[in-house]
């Protein structure tokens, strides 16, 4: 059973909110291979959680979502997350690099503009969206960007 537009509001603010924590765990590094030993590998295995998580809730969102916006590349997120899942320690530092600096700003505003425009057209909820604003698990989620 496919989830409901509305539903999908929650799985796209969880994507912003793991955008927001790989930002925050990333900021600073220039250099995929500094990056990749900092921290004792901390930032880097971090950041990895989170491209697994924003896969598994590219999984969850509505079909009607995908098809709506399908220069978001849906299936390429979700095959990094399998990557990420399944193949663990053969994981190119490179292209969690590239794609961490380079193609997450490019989602964050593609999925900031779903969620303003699914709002706009009422098809996602405004009171849903308004206690989520509220809650601390969406703390690292730029609500002006949406508004």
């Amino acid at each position: 059973m496919q989830p409901s537009p509305k539903t999908s509001l929650v799985y796209c603010l969880r994507i912003l909110e793991a955008i927001g924590k790989i930002n925050l765990y990333a900021v600073g590094y220039d250099d995929p291979f500094i990056f990749f030993e900092a921290n004792d590998q901390k930032d880097f295995n971090a950041c990895l959680l989170q491209l697994l998580h924003i896969g598994e809730q590219v999984s969850r969102i509505g079909e009607e979502i995908k098809q709506r916006y399908t220069h978001i590349h849906w299936q390429t997120i979700k095959a990094l997350r399998n990557i990420v899942a399944h193949d663990y320690v053969g994981i190119d530092k490179l292209i969690v690099f590239v794609t961490i600096t380079e193609r997450i700003p490019v989602l964050k505003l593609d999925m900031e503009s779903v969620i303003q425009t699914k709002l706009k057209l009422g098809n996602f909820n405004q009171t849903e969206y308004d206690m989520s604003k509220q809650s601390n698990f969406y703390r690292h989620i730029d609500f002006t960007n949406i508004e």
